[in-house]
């Protein structure tokens, strides 16, 4: 299998605090991992080391078997996206002028389907600051679609559907299992996992408790322990209290 991503005795740090201890963690090319854990466990934390925000990881993450260290931005930037919780414009834009600021040389035909992939396609000239909740976070979507090319290899996103009522939330985890790049996403809905997921990152007390295909990692025994609390896997591995 084709590595996207590889990390080595990687750990995640919050200042001089380790987050999570050093761990080893290969996510191949068509790969859908979900990255499972109580709150404050480093989730999202996983996600910004991925990102290269914290110079000391980036020796030890690799993206198509090069080190972040060894990486542009500009580089880095050609291999993944980053689709955070929401977005947060400090300025006046609109809609398509936020998806232009991502992707200036595509066509504005391509910014509208994009918009209507997202359901966002009559707010096309809205300001951003008027959208809702939910719009707003599938804005992030539609910018990462448009700046998603063939040399895309990685998406990362962090808890996306957190601000989606049902139907946008089953629209948008059709959308990700039609995707062919590998992608990492924060989850909190248990059961979202297996809508979408091929493998999962289990975190627990500052450590990585459990990795690989979705059914050997989602079990009873596992989920309780990582989330604390009594939580029981069914036979056809939906998750209940």
């Amino acid at each position: 299998m084709s590595a996207v991503l590889l990390c080595r005795q990687l750990s995640v740090l919050a200042g001089q605090k380790k987050l999570i201890v050093p761990f080893d963690w290969q996510v191949n090319a068509g790969e859908r991992w979900a990255v499972l854990g109580q709150n404050g466990v480093g989730k999202t934390a996983l996600l910004h080391a991925l990102l290269g925000v914290d110079a000391r990881c980036r020796p030890n993450i690799y993206l198509s078997g090069v080190p972040l260290s060894e990486l542009s931005v500009q580089r880095q930037a050609q291999q993944r996206v980053w689709i955070p919780q929401r977005y947060d414009e400090p300025f006046t834009i609109t809609v398509t002028q936020a998806l232009r600021s991502v992707a200036p040389d595509v066509s504005i035909e391509y910014i509208l389907n994009q918009l209507a992939v997202f359901g966002l396609r009559k707010h096309a000239q809205a300001w951003v600051h008027q959208l809702s909740g939910g719009e707003r976070q599938r804005l992030t979507w539609a910018m990462a679609a448009v700046r998603t090319t063939e040399t895309t290899r990685l998406w990362l996103l962090d808890e996306p559907f957190s601000a989606q009522d049902i139907a946008w939330q089953r629209r948008l985890l059709q959308y990700l299992r039609e995707q062919k790049h590998a992608l990492i996403a924060t989850v909190h809905d248990l059961n979202q996992v297996r809508a979408f997921a091929t493998h999962v990152l289990l975190l627990a007390d500052g450590k990585v408790l459990a990795q690989g295909g979705v059914q050997d990692v989602m079990c009873t025994a596992r989920l309780t322990e990582a989330f604390g609390v009594a939580l029981q896997v069914n036979d056809a591995g939906w998750v209940s209290i």
